[in-house]
């Protein structure tokens, strides 16, 4: 089995990535946000934002280490599927053992665009608590990708930097379809 990472910033098209995977391979995928306990927040009346969820991972990366969420996740494998997928991947820690634990069997796919195409889309998906103005989303775009966060702390920018295949998704939906398709062929 092949275990897939995806990292990649606010708003770049790590679900629809995900998505195009579970389309056209047999694969099985864990996106690491859900696995946080925001239904126990969700009774205590509290709206879940992405800063709640920043929190929130970064809480259990600093109790429990940089890599528990990817322990996590690798727990869901299915021994009859061809890919694992983990969506979200933040910090180099999960990377790191992922490689360790899967070697050659492990990608970790970056996907990126620019800051205001990003924006724009998240301005039109309407997904609740993602920021509604310019400085909301700067803000957390930046923490997103490690500024002035501590190790445990999102970390964006570094797996970004530390990913096997970069897909830069600044074009449209079939122009990424096609590269996800030229990525699934590499395997």
């Amino acid at each position: 089995m092949k275990v897939i990472g995806l990292t990649g910033t606010i708003g770049s098209g790590k679900e629809i990535v995900r998505e195009i995977f579970e389309k056209n391979a047999n694969s099985y995928s864990v996106v690491l946000s859900s696995l946080l306990k925001e239904d126990a927040l969700k009774k205590q009346g509290i709206k879940i934002t992405r800063e709640i969820r920043q929190n929130l991972g970064n809480e259990l990366r600093k109790q429990y280490g940089t890599n528990v969420l990817v322990k996590i996740a690798v727990s869901f494998m299915q021994k009859n599927k061809d890919f694992l997928i983990i969506e979200g991947i933040r910090s180099p820690g999960e990377a790191d053992f992922l490689r360790e634990k899967f070697g050659d069997d492990f990608k970790l796919i970056s996907v990126d665009a620019s800051q205001q195409t990003r924006f724009e889309r998240i301005s039109h998906r309407g997904r609740e608590g993602d920021p509604k103005t310019w400085e909301e989303f700067v803000k957390l775009d930046e923490r997103d990708q490690g500024k002035d966060e501590p190790e445990y702390g999102q970390q964006v920018r570094k797996c970004i930097e530390m990913a096997d295949i970069a897909l830069q998704n600044d074009g449209s939906l079939e122009e990424l379809q096609k590269k996800v398709e030229d990525v699934i062929k590499q395997f």
